[in-house]
């Protein structure tokens, strides 16, 4: 186990649950192999509560990096994985908040070449500004986070899904706890549609904000970068960046969003975000469900703002304080502050100025 994390009283309570994930991962990989096998999880600062219910029933969580070492392939089908990430880019010229919301409802509605889902979970679509701050180019930015919605149910472990009857279960009793996994065919068949989804859920941001902005405000592209897939074979990452490159800094709702670039020489991961806690950290396993606070969950999603909060969700002391413990002990440099303006998500259209 790495240990990023900040320790926060959710994240102490997570760490020693993402220990037996982390055990349970290695003696699927030992019993497959027929020799000692290891995995390691490295938690990031922003370690914190899942949206989905049946990843945490499955030992995972955001916030971390999951590897394991195997002479068999296999996937831990609970680490629900899809690929999410952001992407950025400059706009030509300064646009009006009433022509950017109108020409953003326009490609939702209209546009049919992808299922949209900027308006789901935690993503959204915002109009930002740059004030010249850390010598980043000041203007006008748009900045996108979504996941690709059209093969989510092609690799989440569903009822009914494709890969249900080769899923394996491992058992650890004393915990209460378990691994559901494939492997062979069926793992080298879900790993190929995870790794191609790298390149398609970047695509399909690219597409979305050029068909937004148009000619007539499209300027250039400064990142595009995920932050949830599978880097290769034998990991997956669950909110956490895997390319030493420029990344998005994610913060809360009207807060400003960073862009950092992470020291490379020291590069393990970096966060997405600032991540959920709990009022009350405390997660309790046990056969048919698990326990969140003070809430029993069998499947679903949690809710956020009731059953987790956002650690950036007080004054922007709190943030700023907190970005400066991310880059601590994640090492990197602040290149850009973008502030929002306007911002569409799953809690409507919301103007910050």
């Amino acid at each position: 186990m790495k240990n990023f994390t900040l320790n926060d009283p959710t994240q102490r309570e997570l760490i020693s649950h993402l220990q037996t994930t982390e055990n349970l991962l290695s003696r699927v990989a030992t019993k497959l192999s027929g020799r000692q096998k290891t995995a390691s999880i490295t938690a990031m600062p922003d370690l914190g509560i899942a949206h989905n219910v049946t990843r945490m029933r499955g030992g995972f969580f955001t916030g971390a990096q999951y590897s394991w070492d195997s002479d068999v392939p296999f996937i831990p089908v609970d680490s629900t994985v899809n690929v999410c990430g952001t992407a950025v880019f400059r706009l030509s010229k300064k646009i009006s908040i009433n022509d950017f919301l109108f020409r953003v409802n326009d490609v939702l509605k209209n546009d049919l070449s992808y299922t949209w889902n900027y308006t789901n979970g935690n993503h959204f679509i915002s109009l930002v500004k740059s004030n010249g701050e850390y010598n980043f180019e000041a203007g006008y930015y748009i900045i996108v986070h979504a996941s690709a919605n059209e093969l989510k149910n092609f690799l989440y472990p569903n009822s009914g899904v494709w890969y249900e009857k080769d899923i394996k279960i491992e058992y650890d009793d004393s915990s209460a706890r378990y691994l559901r996994y494939i492997t062979g065919d069926s793992a080298l068949r879900f790993y190929n549609t995870a790794q191609n989804l790298i390149q398609f859920n970047a695509e399909r941001n690219r597409y979305f904000v050029k068909s937004v902005l148009g000619s007539e405000f499209l300027g250039e592209e400064i990142l595009s970068i995920q932050h949830y897939g599978m880097p290769n074979n034998h990991s997956v990452c669950i909110g956490a960046h895997w390319e030493p490159t420029m990344y998005t800094l994610l913060t809360a709702p009207g807060k400003p969003i960073f862009l950092v670039n992470p020291n490379k020489d020291t590069f393990a991961g970096s966060p997405h975000g600032f991540g959920l806690s709990l009022a009350n950290p405390k997660v309790i396993f046990d056969c048919d469900s698990i326990t969140i606070g003070e809430k029993v969950f069998t499947s679903g999603s949690i809710d956020i703002g009731t059953d987790a909060i956002n650690r950036c969700s007080s004054g922007d002391d709190n943030l700023n304080q907190y970005v400066s413990q991310v880059l601590n002990v994640c090492p990197g440099n602040i290149v850009g502050k973008l502030y929002q303006i306007a911002s569409i998500s799953k809690d409507g259209t919301k103007i910050w100025i």
